[in-house]
């Protein structure tokens, strides 16, 4: 049996890879890997049950929940810092609960299916498609930090009463002017910024619930939370911009019924 050096107590040991030219990676492909959703716990999510009935030792409505990595992180106070890298407006179709619910597969905004679905809705966001239910999602992908550290790459779904918080963060981020080296002004790019989401109380006719609120991570101040070109956060939100929108890298398939929303529990419309 090998024996295993430990270092001191919470100590982490670093090694040096760089003389490693194969990594056991190269035959996979993205469906070796699950999407890392990151939603919000409600009070019904499956994650706040008791461990003994399959929860998640900890987990406590408003906290923020990883999909793929089963963390949890504070919701209410410091929240958690992203870096936006890049945005899609798709339309996620669902099995109704009562025909077994279930993820049936994901539709650009622009597809002629969800026009079609659009243009013959009875009613405001209800919509629908051979029998199935169609929910617009607004998916972030984004990268998850700590400090000026890297964590990983996410997605981030805003779907129901969530959207109205993502559009008017978007709309202030897309409006900003600044200057460049040329003298002219300009947006900087959506991976400039870093972006505090936490989690709030809210409440409408179908009860209390959590939702969400994007504001500058930097003490508010949408100025003072860019970053530049050589940061390791801009740095790999570019690389991860540059894989979604070459179509190398696409959010997967929900693993839990009912979607990446149900993943988390579900908030009321």
């Amino acid at each position: 049996m090998t024996e295993v050096t430990k270092t001191e107590k919470n100590e982490i040991a670093v090694f040096d890879y760089s003389s490693v030219e194969e990594t056991g990676f190269e035959n996979q492909t993205q469906e070796d890997r699950s999407t890392p959703y990151l939603g919000v716990l409600q009070q019904n999510s499956p994650q706040c049950r008791d461990p003994e009935d399959g929860g998640i030792e900890g987990a406590k409505a408003g906290m923020f929940y990883n999909s793929a990595t089963n963390e949890l992180y504070e919701g209410r106070n410091d929240g958690v810092v992203v870096v936006p890298a890049y945005t899609e407006h798709v339309f996620v179709e669902y099995r109704p609960r009562e025909s077994g619910g279930g993820f049936v597969g994901s539709h650009s905004a622009s597809s002629d299916l969800v026009k079609e679905a659009r243009s013959r809705a009875v009613a405001f966001n209800r919509l629908s498609v051979n029998g199935n239910d169609l929910t617009e999602q607004f998916n972030v992908y984004a990268v998850l930090t700590e400090g000026e550290d890297v964590l990983g790459g996410i997605v981030i779904p805003f779907t129901s009463t969530k959207i109205k918080a993502y559009k008017k963060w978007n709309t202030r981020v897309s409006t900003l002017l600044m200057p460049r080296g040329d003298g002219k002004r300009a947006v900087p790019p959506l991976f400039s910024h870093l972006v505090r989401i936490r989690s709030v109380s809210e409440e409408n006719q179908h009860g209390k619930f959590f939702g969400v609120s994007l504001a500058p991570a930097v003490d508010g101040e949408i100025k003072s939370s860019l970053i530049g070109p050589t940061d390791d956060r801009f740095i790999f939100a570019q690389a991860l911009m540059q894989s979604v929108s070459s179509g190398h890298l696409k959010a997967s398939a929900p693993v839990s019924e009912g979607g990446s929303e149900a993943v988390v529990g579900d908030a009321p419309f």
